[in-house]
């Protein structure tokens, strides 16, 4: 009998890590990596923090994120869309980073519900308690984009 419960423990634990993330067709799955692209751009402008390539590279993560054809997805990113507008160059990095925060979660929530391969994955910094989206296959190290005295603080959080 112990035998018997351990083997469905070990199934049941396998089933709640297996990757089961819905599939999209290749047209889908390439808008929603081109989102994925923008936001490596906005990452990266907020890794280094430059105040108007953060607010060029929202608009081109907008714009993309209007070419989703998915119509669940698409829904997910209407409010992300909102938020992008509110990072202007003219606002503080802190309150940038609060839009970004919002808009890399609904990124995560993506990334976790549909399979979009293997590059892109979730970080967190707990010292900041902000999450974001990083391109895994380019950068392995963390680059957390909220925190320049401590750029490489936080963990990747999923391994697609």
């Amino acid at each position: 009998m112990f035998k018997l419960i351990t083997l469905f423990s070990v199934f049941f634990n396998f089933l709640a890590f297996a990757d089961v993330r819905e599939s999209l067709t290749s047209a889908q799955k390439e808008e929603v990596v081109n989102v994925l692209k923008a936001n490596e751009k906005l990452h990266a402008s907020f890794f280094k923090y430059d105040a108007k390539s953060v607010a060029d590279s929202a608009q081109e993560l907008k714009n993309a994120m209007n070419k989703v054809s998915h119509e669940k997805i698409k829904k997910l990113l209407k409010f992300s869309m909102s938020k992008l507008d509110e990072i202007k160059a003219s606002k503080t990095k802190d309150e940038n980073g609060q839009n970004y925060h919002t808009i890399s979660m609904a990124l995560i929530y993506i990334l976790n519900t549909y399979d979009v391969g293997s590059e892109y994955n979730a970080y967190s910094c707990p010292m900041v308690k902000k999450k974001w989206v990083q391109n895994s296959s380019k950068q392995e190290k963390v680059h957390n984009p909220y925190a320049a005295n401590m750029p490489h603080c936080g963990s990747k959080d999923t391994s697609f």
